[in-house]
This record gives C-alpha cells, sequence and structure tokens, in this order.
C-alpha cells in the first residue's frame, strides 16, 4: 500500500471540478486532454522504442498512476476543492481514459476509480496534520510518491478528530512525541532492565523518585513480592500503608495465565508480608482478559485489593519521574 500526492492546480488556483469527480469516484490526473495521452498508449510506445511526441513527454511524468499504482493506494490532492484544504481518496479499481469532453473541462481524462476517506477536506492547518504531512503536501510536482509514510498514517489514526485549528504552540506536536515515546518505551525498559533488574534497579528508583520507602526483596524470603513498598506520612512511619510489588519483565501481549500466576504469587505471600495493598507492574501490555482477571479478583476479595500497571502506564510513569538529565 503506497501513498501518492497528485497535484490539480492552474497558476496557484484549484482545478474547479475535480473534487466533484473525487466525490463520483473517479479519481483524476492532469496532462490527459489528448487521444494520444492514455497513458496504456505512452506505456505501449516506450516499449517498442517509438518516439514520443511533446504532448506525450509531458503526460508521461504521470506514467506511475498507471503502472505503479496499486489497488488500495492512497491519493492525496492538496488545495482541492480549495486552498488550504486537501482531500484523501483510496484507489479501487483500474486505470481508465474518458471520451473527449468527459474528463474536468478539456483536460484530466486519465482517471482511477476510487473512494473518498475524507469526505470532508481537511484544513492543511488541522491539529491532526503534522508539519512533515504538511511539508510533503506543499512540495511541487504534479504527481509522486510519499516515502515517508509514518505522518499520514498518524492522520489516518486521528481523523475522526479532524476540525480543530492549530493555535500556534507546539502542543500537538509535543503530545505525537509522547505518544510515540510511550508506545516504545515498554520494550525499551525490557530491553534495559530483564528480570531481576526490574524490580532491584529500576522499580527501587521508581518508587524512591516517587517519595516512597521501599525494600527489594529476593529469594525465598520475597514470598511472592519483588518490592515492598511503604506509603504514608515520614512522620507517622508506623501508620504507612504496605504495597507488594510483584513485578516481571514481559512482552506483549501479557494474557491471563500468565499473569494468574503473577497474581497468585502475590497473594501467597500477602500474610507474609504484611501487605494492606498489591501491584502487579510488567513492561508487557495486558491482553483484556488479563484485565479482566485482576478487575475479577478485586471484586471478589475486598482485603487484598490489587492495582495493575502494564506497559503503557509503566512508561507514562517513567516519563514523568525520569526525566533527561544534562550535563
Amino acid at each position: 500500500m503506497a501513498i501518492w500526492v497528485v497535484r490539480t492546480e492552474d497558476d496557484g488556483q484549484p482545478v474547479q471540478g475535480v473534487f466533484e469527480e473525487l466525490q463520483e469516484g473517479r479519481a483524476r490526473i492532469g496532462w490527459s486532454w489528448g487521444d494520444e495521452q492514455d497513458l496504456r498508449l505512452i506505456c505501449d510506445r516506450i516499449e517498442n522504442g517509438q518516439p514520443l511526441n511533446n504532448d506525450q513527454r509531458n503526460a508521461r511524468r504521470c506514467l506511475a498512476f498507471l503502472t505503479e499504482v496499486q489497488l488500495l493506494d492512497y491519493l492525496l490532492y492538496p488545495h482541492q476543492p480549495a486552498r488550504g484544504l486537501f482531500s484523501v481518496v483510496r484507489v479501487e479499481g483500474e486505470y481508465s481514459y474518458s471520451a473527449l469532453n468527459e474528463g474536468v473541462g478539456p483536460d484530466f481524462r486519465s482517471y482511477r476509480p476510487c473512494s473518498l476517506v475524507t469526505p470532508e477536506p481537511v484544513d492543511m492547518r488541522d491539529e491532526i496534520v503534522s508539519s512533515q504531512l504538511r511539508h510533503r503536501l506543499g512540495r511541487p510536482g504534479r504527481f509522486s510518491r510519499v516515502y515517508d509514510t509514518t505522518p499520514f498514517h498518524r492522520f489516518l489514526e486521528d481523523i475522526e478528530q479532524a476540525g480543530q485549528q492549530q493555535d500556534g504552540s507546539a502542543r500537538v506536536a509535543v503530545e505525537r512525541i509522547h505518544q510515540d515515546l510511550r508506545r516504545d518505551l515498554p520494550s525499551v525498559l525490557r530491553r534495559e532492565f530483564g528480570r531481576a533488574d526490574l524490580s532491584r534497579v529500576f522499580c527501587a528508583e521508581l518508587f524512591e523518585r516517587m517519595g516512597y520507602s521501599s525494600e527489594v526483596q529476593e529469594g525465598p524470603a520475597e514470598h511472592g513480592s519483588d518490592v515492598v513498598v511503604t506509603a504514608g506520612d515520614p512522620l507517622l512511619p508506623n501508620k504507612g500503608v504496605r504495597i507488594g510489588v510483584q513485578a516481571f519483565s514481559y512482552e506483549d501481549p501479557v494474557d491471563a495465565p500468565n499473569l494468574r500466576e503473577k497474581l497468585e504469587q502475590l497473594l501467597e505471600g500477602w500474610e507474609e508480608n504484611f501487605l494492606d495493598y498489591g501491584v502487579l507492574l510488567t513492561t508487557g501490555r495486558c491482553s483484556p482478559d488479563a484485565r479482566a482477571l485482576v478487575d475479577t479478583h478485586n471484586g471478589k476479595d475486598h482485603n487484598r485489593q490489587v492495582r495493575l500497571i502494564d506497559g503503557d502506564e509503566l512508561a507514562d510513569l517513567f516519563l514523568k519521574y525520569f526525566p533527561p538529565t544534562l550535563e
């Protein structure tokens, strides 16, 4: 699945009628006003070693519209239907060439069947349009491929939120950066803190930065809690709440059987560790069944409540309590 930009402007102004054709299910491209500019004819002439006339040489720049564009590829139309807006369609059929006067005015006879991805055109300054995508929409060239597809796919993910103008700040860009970091951090944490190091090194420092005192437990004496955290008023040390943490470094997804094993370990050592509360902490992202397992337990056992912290929330905690250190 590829992404392409189709420019349809005349002296900087949008060619009228192109958007209406998109609505009718025909993705048009220009430089196709004469019968001899059918891209299929041009392709045949090239393959047979025959020369092209001047109009065909101009149309040849769009040859990929026939030879490379595939079904389900995306076509982006900047400044359609008006300047500052853009429309997106998905290719739904093979290349075709309209009869004379059935294009857009005298031109735009080359087309591919399509479906509109953006029934309402999107403002290029919309919050969901990253600066990279906006820059790509503004580059010159009548027809070109977009090779860095990440900004566009992010746009597709957020398309239902379209309609809010950017306020000139970096807020939206920073949010996107945070989302990317949040997505990748669990695997980085797993790489850097495998097995015992997750509890012995990372968790111990995390809880310290959060303002809690903690005790790392190892070996048989841990009784299901790798770390025991004490939360409470430092002036009343004997009144602190004891929280047992079962920490484990897992890849996605953490399913219910794996989480059940850790939950049972935590519960089995509840009395030995004098716990008031429990936490299951993992670098993996838990499946819905795994989450339901913890919810079911908490609904039945009100005296031994357990909190689940999986990869996404763990990433949020890391971003909050481990800011970069500049030396």
